[in-house]
């Protein structure tokens, strides 16, 4: 590659550079449903598990439970972690860290109204979840680590980014 491509490549990666980002979530299973959180976002309306983005100097467990605890008024116990997934969309790049999670048996979720993006939660039978706009599209390996009981290896799905709504 020549001098100047190099150089323009530099440029535009200096004004225009993705930082990856981590998102941690949570799978927690009631009987034979999990819990699932609906956003509305850029005009869309799609599900992803309860979770968020880390913070500075903030521990992965000590990122979900606080996560847990401003969307969805909940206080979770944080497991092992069992899947990680990646999305390269062209103008993001986000980690997927998502962890065996429980809550105690008489909790319900109390959602935010002061965050627009929250629309919802609701427990949602596994055998639904192909059939739902769940985002990251990884539903297949949520069902298995549940089906295993959490008792698997970590699953390291690689990059999980479909354009959606286009």
């Amino acid at each position: 590659m020549s001098t100047s491509l190099v150089s323009l490549a530099s440029l535009v990666n200096a004004f225009n550079p993705v930082t990856p980002q981590l998102r941690v979530a949570a799978i927690i299973v009631r009987g034979t449903q999990i819990l699932l959180v609906e956003h509305r976002k850029r005009g869309e309306h799609y599900w992803v598990l309860p979770g968020g983005r880390l913070e500075g100097l903030e521990t992965l467990d000590a990122a979900l439970g606080r996560e847990l605890h401003e969307e969805l008024s909940l206080d979770v116990r944080v497991g092992q972690l069992v899947i990680l997934s990646e999305m390269l969309a062209p103008d993001r790049h986000v980690v997927n860290l998502m962890f065996h999670a429980e809550i105690g048996e008489g909790a319900e979720p109390r959602l935010d109204p002061a965050d627009p993006v929250l629309a919802g939660w609701q427990w949602v039978s596994t055998d639904q979840l192909p059939r739902l706009d769940f985002r990251p599209p990884i539903a297949d390996a949520v069902r298995a680590v549940i089906i295993e009981n959490f008792a698997g290896p970590v699953r390291l799905l690689g990059d999980s980014w479909k354009a959606h709504g286009r």
